[in-house]
């Protein structure tokens, strides 16, 4: 082995599944919690479920763009 070389190889991109995992929980809890929050504001019973299936929905898109042209 030169001088020149690293002894490790490198991890690369290995903490994107770890980034990729806390986007779609952090998107499910964020929308999932705006739905909840308006609906103990307006009374009603379909915006949590409706919160919680956009942030997935966006959150998968956001991943779409973010990742999903790489080579």
């Amino acid at each position: 082995m030169s001088e020149h070389e690293d002894p490790k190889p490198s991890p690369g991109n290995s903490g994107d599944g770890w980034r990729v995992l806390s986007y779609l929980i952090g998107g499910v809890v964020l929308y999932g919690g705006i739905g909840f929050g308006l609906d103990r504001l307006l009374g009603t019973q379909f915006l949590l479920p409706v919160g919680i299936v956009l942030g997935a929905g966006l959150t998968v898109l956001l991943l779409h763009f973010r990742y999903g042209s790489r080579s």
